[in-house]
Order: C-alpha cells, then structure tokens, then sequence
C-alpha cells in the first residue's frame, strides 16, 4: 500500500519491514513461536501484513499494535502464496495441499475452500475489482477463477513446467504467469 518498506520474512517466522530510504529495519513482527517464512501480504489498507509458514500456519499482523492479530490453521501443508483483496476483507491463500482459501480477514472464518489443481497451488493474485483471482500451479496450469461462486472459469494450459508465479496487469485485462 505503500512504497516506504521493503518486506521480509526469516526462518523464525519473523516478519521485518525495511525503510526504503535508509535500508534499515524500522519493525520486526514476531509471532513468537513461528517457522520459516514462505510467503507475505500486505493489505492495501495498510492495516495487516500476512504471512504463511512452511508448517501451513497463517499468521495476520496487526500493523499498528506491532503483534499477532490472528493465527489461521487451515492448510495441511506449505503456505506458498497469500494475497489480501483490493478491500483488504478477504485473504486468499494457496498451499502445498492442493488447496486455496479464502478468509475473512475480520472474523478469521474460512469462507471458501476451492480446489482443483493435481498438485502443489504455487501462486494466487486477485483481479484489481476483486472479483475474480488467479492460481498458478505445479501442475502446469493457470487458473482463473470466480470469487463469489468460488467456480473455476478457465484453466490455461500452456506452460511446460511448474508455474510458479502469476499476477493480473494493473488494470486487470491481462494475467502474468
């Protein structure tokens, strides 16, 4: 939501924002008892930084207060990928499981389970209207993806390999992978 922090996370699950300007750590998030950092989001409003550990282990930062707003636990493996909506309600979070979730952010419920890819969800990227999201995935496919009814409405194919990222064009016509 900003451009004043660079963002990272440790092997102890500790999450350090960076100033930009002087490359210093300015904050450390802890989760105390975390494990190695494998993915981060920061919500557009600037409120939470997510992130997901190597045990499938949410973590939901409460920016301001400098701790753990909430722990989410709803993956039974690697949490990959984690992407906020562009309203900061909804986490989306994509899985060694084969699985991707979708969380209220400010009741900690899980809304949605959606699967559907043969193997490990290696990426996950909401549309700039927060209507739809992508997946990519291990099994060599992007997927796109309907958020309200939580249906897959296209799989692209074309990949020879893992796709390990994919993420919409600023003004969400196209998707990257």
């Amino acid at each position: 939501p900003c451009d004043k922090y660079i963002i990272s996370g440790s092997h102890e699950g500790k999450i350090s924002l960076y100033s930009v300007e002087s490359g210093k750590p300015e904050q450390v998030l802890d989760p105390q008892n975390g494990k190695f950092t494998l993915s981060i989001a920061y919500s557009p409003d600037g409120k939470y930084i997510a992130s997901g550990g190597i045990d499938g282990i949410i973590n939901i930062f409460d920016v301001a207060a400098g701790k753990v707003a909430q722990t989410l636990e709803g993956h039974a493996m690697s949490v990959r990928s984690l992407c906020f909506s562009p309203d900061s309600q909804m986490l989306l979070t994509a899985s060694d499981d084969g699985h991707m979730k979708l969380y209220d952010v400010a009741h900690s419920d899980v809304v949605g389970t959606l699967s559907g890819h043969s193997s490990w969800v290696l990426s996950v990227s909401f549309s700039g209207d927060g209507k739809s999201f992508a997946s990519s995935s291990s099994d060599k496919t992007v997927k796109i993806w309907n958020v309200a009814e939580r249906q897959c409405l296209h799989t692209f194919s074309d990949h020879q390999d893992q796709v390990w990222g994919v993420k919409y064009s600023p003004d969400s016509s196209k998707v990257i992978s």
